[in-house]
């Protein structure tokens, strides 16, 4: 089994961003000529402090932008990028990948907000990034959580999605696509997944993932960036069903 590894270390060279470990940091120039820099930011939650450094960093000139992902973007000129990454490690903020790591994960309000919501979304996507922003995969990963059945995250369409049940329990699905030429829903895995088991059960999937590409190699394709759906295609989902029973059974908890 492939032990993870993580690397939250980049530089900015002023041109480019440099980074050993193969993840793709979202720092790049765009057609226009102006730098985007992609601001992780779990759920979409900013706190209003954050918000002020935003809005300061991009003056007059720059423009904020939300993603699909919940993330933030920033649009600046070249020669403000250094400063604002600055700015932002001050702000407690930190800096999104593009690829080969555990994107921003997207989470609906949830329990406190939602009338409809049967669990807590945002505190558990907060959760996610702090075991896995900077884990070093083969490509992207997307998790989608959503409180209720009326899925306002799209979970079937993550790479992982988890959904809230009743009583504190979650349900998994894994294999989705919402963007790419084939788009596609995953397959649910597992229902009444308690919260405890949620961070080892992620961890399993992502080395599991991780060891299946390295395995599977040239199957995949030369150069290939493969995604865990691309995996699915060639493997099934039986070692990944396996992976999560041993966690399930094991009563594996995060201390």
């Amino acid at each position: 089994m492939t032990e993870l590894q993580r690397d939250n270390n980049f530089q900015w060279t002023g041109e480019v961003v440099e980074c050993e470990s193969g993840i793709h940091w979202g720092i790049a120039e765009q057609a226009n000529g102006i730098v985007a820099i992609l601001v992780n930011s779990p759920g979409g939650v900013l706190t209003g402090k954050q918000v002020r450094v935003l809005a300061e960093i991009v003056g007059e000139e720059g423009v904020i932008k939300n993603t699909r992902r919940m993330a933030t973007l920033l649009l600046i000129p070249k020669e403000k990028v250094g400063a604002a990454l600055e700015s932002l490690h001050a702000a407690g903020l930190r800096v999104a990948n593009l690829h080969g790591s555990v994107r921003n994960i997207a989470a609906c309000p949830g329990k406190g907000f939602s009338p409809n919501s049967r669990g807590d979304t945002l505190g558990l996507a907060n959760e996610l990034d702090e075991a896995f922003y900077g884990t070093i995969l083969p490509w992207d990963f997307k998790i989608g959580i959503s409180g209720c059945p009326r899925n306002c995250t799209g979970v079937q369409c993550n790479d992982l999605g988890l959904m809230a049940e009743p009583r504190g329990k979650y349900s998994l699905w894994l294999g989705g696509s919402e963007s790419g030429f084939n788009p596609k829903h995953g397959k649910l895995i597992r229902k009444g997944i308690i919260r405890e088991q949620i961070i080892p059960i992620v961890k399993r999937i992502l080395e599991t993932y991780a060891s299946l590409v390295e395995e599977l190699g040239a199957e995949l394709g030369e150069g290939a960036q493969a995604r865990l759906y691309h995996v699915l295609e060639k493997t099934g989902f039986e070692q990944f069903e396996k992976a999560v029973e041993e966690v399930v059974l094991s009563n594996t908890i995060v201390k």
